[in-house]
């Protein structure tokens, strides 16, 4: 089978734009994504039962093992660039190509349960963050390395459209 492309759009655009596909609009509470970050660790979970997980039933998708294992990735790092600017001045964050890191990281080949397992724990870690922030943390600001400027609040959307959009993907 065919690899897939690698997708160059950079998704931050939904952030102003909101996204039709998935349903995001820019503009959700911050403050719900702990909650549904936690809810859709157990919507995963059913994801990766079903007999044909491991399966890429589109040429240009990947399968919902490879999705479970990226939205586990970006929880963390999602989880590690919020710290970032909650810690430090203006931060850099660091750079994910998410195409490489399932291609390294061997996402079509992974354990669903095991991608079950350890997503929960990401989605757990990040809204136990998220729930932390507080006051004018939100308004902090860090920057992706190509100079995109993001706050605290911007960041955890981007961070929601990630997990909508991905369920999406997985007719979840």
């Amino acid at each position: 089978m065919n690899e897939i492309e690698p997708d160059t759009r950079d998704w931050a655009d939904v952030l102003e734009a909101g996204c039709p596909e998935c349903g995001f609009t820019g503009n959700e509470d911050v403050t719900s994504v702990p909650d549904f970050a936690t809810a859709s660790a157990e919507t995963w979970n059913e994801v990766l039962t079903r007999p044909n997980a491991r399966e890429r039933t589109q040429p240009d998708r990947w399968s919902d093992v490879e999705y479970a294992a990226h939205v586990r990735d970006i929880l963390d790092l999602f989880r590690e660039r919020t710290h970032l600017i909650i810690t430090q001045e203006s931060p850099t964050l660091p750079n994910f190509d998410g195409d490489a890191v399932a291609i390294e990281s061997d996402y079509r080949n992974q354990d669903p349960a095991e991608v079950a397992v350890e997503l929960r724990a990401a989605a757990l870690a990040y809204a136990a963050g998220l729930s932390q922030v507080s006051g004018d943390q939100w308004d902090r600001v860090g920057y992706r390395a190509d100079g995109r400027e993001f706050t605290v609040t911007s960041l955890t959307r981007y961070g929601l459209h990630e997990l909508k959009h991905h369920l999406h993907d997985v007719s979840a």
